[in-house]
């Protein structure tokens, strides 16, 4: 088999898994679902899952990682309401089914994901700009992504009126508003990373 065919075949497998691991944790709950059902949805044996993950928790991170890719790119992106909108139209789209994502313990892997790939970002922003952050970056991270998602959390579940577009708004600002008091950084400095151009894919 060649490295084409065989990519082609991992990419196969890990789409029946992520689409078994959705399917059974939105009939069954993240709680009850096994790796033995996602693999049984799947069609492949329990060795295939653990070929590709180690364990529900890391399909679980891995579903969340390209929505929450685009949150996170607010932290030090220079990005517009109107390019972080689709994102949030979808969660809106997809709340109820999707509920799970934010309720115990799903949300708190998802926080951490998000966290995760926010400290990265902000790690380049608080050199590039000299900061002198009020606590670890860590703690940034995670503060930033817990704002974050309660923005998300308090839009879809309790002000669903507010158009996607204002959502995305309020997001920039408040992620903005977080890192600027974290970091110490004047109102008047641009909170971007210099040089980075980024690229959504929805």
């Amino acid at each position: 088999m060649t490295p084409a065919k065989m990519d082609r075949r991992v990419e196969r497998t890990r789409a029946a898994l992520m689409h078994a691991f959705v399917h059974v944790m939105h009939t069954s709950g993240y709680d009850t679902c096994t790796v033995e059902q996602i693999a049984e949805q799947a069609n492949v044996g329990r060795s295939t899952f653990y070929m590709h993950y180690t364990g529900k928790e890391d399909i679980l991170r891995d579903a969340m990682k390209r929505p929450m890719t685009v949150i996170a790119a607010i932290a030090g992106g220079d990005v517009s309401a109107e390019q972080i909108a689709p994102q949030m139209e979808h969660f809106r789209l997809h709340r109820q089914l999707n509920r799970v994502f934010f309720t115990p313990p799903v949300r708190a892997v998802r926080v951490k994901v998000l966290a995760e790939l926010i400290q990265p970002r902000i790690t380049k922003l608080s050199r590039a700009l000299g900061a002198r952050p009020v606590v670890p970056l860590a703690f940034v991270a995670m503060q930033v992504a817990e704002a974050q998602e309660s923005l998300i959390h308090n839009w879809l579940f309790g002000h669903n009126a507010v158009t996607p577009l204002d959502a995305a708004a309020a997001m920039i600002a408040s992620t903005r508003g977080v890192l600027g008091a974290l970091l110490k950084v004047p109102a008047n400095v641009p909170l971007l990373i210099p040089g980075e151009r980024l690229q959504f894919r929805m």
